[in-house]
């Protein structure tokens, strides 16, 4: 997956664009008790009036929207099922003519509420459409400059997300109602549809370096590193693949098998200080920045880490042989902090601020946690006093 490709995607997501086209829209309500659906609409994207069409724009635009690996997953069809159905069913959505649109959905949301997983009423929804890629030209310093006119074009990215969205009972009040002009008591009996803030959903063929890529596609989770498995694997039959919070649990194992459990706060600091510019060293193309088994091992030589004899068998165990990181999982950056443990109680401090850190014997022979200070201490607002170590 091309990031930059996916910005710029993104970025058609508004009214009047003249990039994107979304045809077709299907918008179904479906209960959670008999999974069936209360209330079905096939319209054209066009004769929504704006205020409707600005809604639907921003909640398929939030499918495009997150960290990857963490709230975005680029995954593949599985490869064990030659006929897949998730797959099939896709292609079938992307290509379908207005006509023949509401019974695709029909047939993905069947399979769907086979495997429901949500613990209120929902309402999915389907669009389907056309993005005409700006082919751009060179700038006198030789910069693209991207095109906004939708004729020139390199490639037409024909597509269909599909989003669901929480459906809950309105609450209860007194409302002004414009077409009796009086003050009205709400309805006990009207749902209120989270359009803002999809609970997940997915696009359609994902976007790859030179265009679509059929085989794959992007999936969208509201709560980082939760992903709905019942949906991507026996509904749309995808293969999963480890999310951010994995990636950092089996590094910070290689980590904790290679050092032997101990480790220096500077050498924390390190390592994530060269994996953070290799990311930004290398992510200007859009390309995804990775770390395989012989960068990592630099990476931690480099850092201060002395003694790797067993690194290979440390990766395999904590990982497997071939795996590859992807960078921005790893990588903290100068916001990024991390949890110290002592027993007592835990401290969060800046990777940047870890060389300020140190475990150290006191004269007593106990274990103490030094922090070094730009300035004094306060407790509720109070300075503590300062005291000379013994």
């Amino acid at each position: 997956m091309n990031k930059k490709d996916l910005a710029a995607f993104r970025r058609q997501f508004k009214v009047g664009s003249y990039s994107l086209n979304i045809k077709n829209l299907y918008t179904a309500y479906i209960k959670k008790d008999n999974k069936n659906i209360l209330y079905a609409e096939l319209s054209s994207f066009d004769m929504k009036s704006e205020p409707e069409q600005e809604i639907y724009l921003g909640n398929l635009k939030k499918l495009l929207t997150g960290g990857l690996n963490a709230k975005l997953f680029e995954l593949p069809f599985n490869d064990g099922n030659p006929e897949n159905e998730g797959q099939v069913l896709c292609r079938r959505l992307m290509a379908a003519t207005q006509t023949d649109f509401a019974d695709c959905c029909n047939a993905f949301i069947e399979r769907l509420a086979a495997h429901y997983n949500y613990d209120t009423d929902i309402v999915v929804t389907f669009a389907c459409g056309k993005y005409n890629k700006p082919a751009g030209r060179k700038s006198r310093k030789g910069e693209e400059i991207s095109l906004d006119g939708a004729d020139d074009t390199s490639y037409g990215f024909e597509f269909v997300l599909c989003s669901v969205s929480k459906a809950e009972d309105a609450k209860r009040g007194i409302i002004y109602s414009a077409d009796t002009r009086r003050f009205e008591l709400s309805s006990a009996l009207d749902k209120e549809v989270n359009f803002t803030s999809p609970l997940e959903g997915f696009m359609y063929p994902a976007i790859g370096d030179f265009g679509s890529d059929v085989n794959k596609l992007l999936y969208y989770t509201a709560k980082a590193n939760v992903r709905n498995e019942p949906l991507l694997s026996d509904v749309l039959n995808c293969r999963l693949e480890p999310t951010a919070l994995d990636e950092r649990e089996r590094f910070e194992e290689l980590l904790r098998l290679v050092t032997g459990g101990k480790i220096k706060p500077e050498i924390l600091k390190n390592i994530n200080n060269a994996v953070t510019e290799k990311l930004e060293a290398e992510q200007d193309d859009g390309e995804i920045v990775t770390l395989d088994a012989a960068e990592i091992r630099d990476i931690f030589e480099e850092s201060g880490i002395g003694n790797l004899e067993g690194f290979e068998e440390a990766f395999n165990q904590a990982a497997e042989e071939g795996y590859v990181f992807k960078a921005a999982s790893l990588a903290g950056g100068s916001t990024r902090s991390v949890r110290i443990s002592t027993g007592i109680s835990d401290i969060n401090v800046g990777l940047e601020d870890l060389v300020c850190v140190r475990q150290v014997i006191n004269a007593r022979g106990r274990k103490c946690l030094e922090i070094e200070l730009s300035d004094d201490a306060e407790i509720n607002g109070i300075a503590l006093e300062t005291e000379n170590a013994h």
